[in-house]
């Protein structure tokens, strides 16, 4: 039985999907137990998006997380004018690259737009999938979970540290004016 969902005309590649999933920080405490990431593995399904196509769109709703395992994507966000322009670009090639996961734990709108750069290749975990296995998994879906809320903590304490700065440019900018 394969570890994952199989999209029709994908290869298995098990032990791609255990290595990528290792590296996934919310994933890698279980590094070492195999059965602990057979079951996550279980819960993936294989998707591949062409040169161009938009991976999630801003404002969207959304409930799948999204895991690179090979390509590039853009991260885009759109002005308060809808201008958009580009965050980053991330390769798979750099590292364990996920966008989404924030969807696995919350239903709201998408905060920026992935179009993949290059051909990609991605794994994809939908929330509800991901709710069954904390369900059926309590010890690992709970310290799976308190990982992501740990990660969005760092990412809103970096987001308010960036507000401060700007705030503080602004008001020397027009204390200099003056």
């Amino acid at each position: 039985m394969p570890l994952f969902k199989k999209t029709k005309g994908l290869p298995e590649g098990d032990d791609i999907i255990l290595n990528k999933l290792k590296e996934v920080s919310f994933f890698s405490m279980f590094e070492n137990d195999a059965e602990v990431l057979g079951k996550i593995a279980s819960i993936c399904a294989r998707r591949q998006y062409r040169k161009g196509k938009m991976i999630i769109r801003e404002g969207d709703f959304g409930d799948e997380l999204f895991i690179i395992l090979n390509g590039e994507i853009d991260i885009i966000k759109n002005t308060l004018q809808n201008e958009s322009y580009t965050v980053t670009t991330l390769s798979a090639d750099l590292g364990s690259i996920n966008v989404g996961e924030i969807a696995l734990i919350d239903n709201d709108r998408r905060s920026a737009s992935v179009v993949a750069q290059t051909d990609c290749e991605c794994l994809v975990i939908n929330r509800d999938d991901f709710i069954r296995f904390g369900d059926e998994n309590p010890t690992a879906g709970l310290a799976i979970t308190r990982a992501i809320a740990s990660q969005l903590c760092a990412y809103l304490r970096k987001s308010n540290s960036d507000i401060i700065t700007l705030f503080s440019a602004l008001v020397e900018e027009i204390s200099a004016t003056q």
